[in-house]
């Protein structure tokens, strides 16, 4: 079951929702909770105790919700060490559709999509959602945080147990992607030739090494969005 699916077993079928959402994106189940708040990184926690991670997103802000409203959620695996238990979450306005928040968020430049294997299903139609966006949020550049970067691939290298993508950004910063080798195969098999991403724009999400913040971990292909 998909998201419109699950929409429509919990009441709350919305006619604008893509069709593309309807195979292969979303939860088999929803259920719906009321907001308590929204902490400082945008998690939603309920009046039930439950904390939830708008699944898919990075630093999501500001969001479209109040303390006391309902929320629709369906929840994609286990609690992470902060206790927060991903999901997709959808807002239920009074007397309006409802809203798929991480789609929202996206589309309005108030997050930045990263590659969630929970949601592969709706990879497409989130980053169509971000593509819309007229601004993006800046991204932090700090070791061990979340990137997502967009430049001209200057050069491919190679070492003894990875490729080295090195792209140019609008503001003339170097940025590395380093591919391990053991993910070569993995990539290849999704249409990803690394050897030929030279001369191409591409945009890169991943996270910054801890040793070294120019350089961002690529191991799926999902990471790797040829622009032209």
């Amino acid at each position: 079951m998909r998201l419109a699916a699950a929409l429509l077993a919990a009441g709350l079928f919305v006619a604008c929702l893509s069709p593309a959402a309807a195979d292969g994106c979303g939860p088999d189940r929803l259920e719906r909770g009321v907001l308590a708040r929204v902490g400082a990184e945008g998690d939603l926690h309920l009046a039930d105790g439950r904390v939830l991670r708008l699944a898919g997103l990075h630093r999501p802000e500001p969001l479209p919700l109040r303390p006391g409203e309902p929320i629709a959620f369906g929840l994609l695996g286990e609690a992470d060490r902060w206790s927060r238990l991903p999901a997709v979450v959808f807002a239920l306005p009074e007397g309006g559709d409802p809203l798929w928040l991480q789609e929202h968020l996206a589309a309005t430049g108030r997050a930045a999509v990263r590659w969630e294997p929970s949601l592969a299903g709706c990879w497409a139609l989130l980053t169509a959602a971000e593509a819309k966006a007229r601004t993006r949020p800046d991204l932090p550049q700090e070791p061990g945080r979340f990137a997502r970067i967009e430049g001209r691939v200057s050069r491919i290298g190679e070492g003894r147990t990875a490729h080295f993508v090195t792209i140019v950004d609008g503001a003339g910063r170097r940025i590395t992607g380093v591919v391990q080798k053991r993910h070569l195969r993995r990539l290849q098999q999704a249409g990803v030739d690394v050897a030929a991403l030279k001369g191409h724009i591409v945009r890169l999400r991943g996270v910054r090494s801890l040793r070294n913040p120019q350089a961002v971990g690529l191991s799926r292909a999902e990471q790797i969005e040829i622009v032209r």
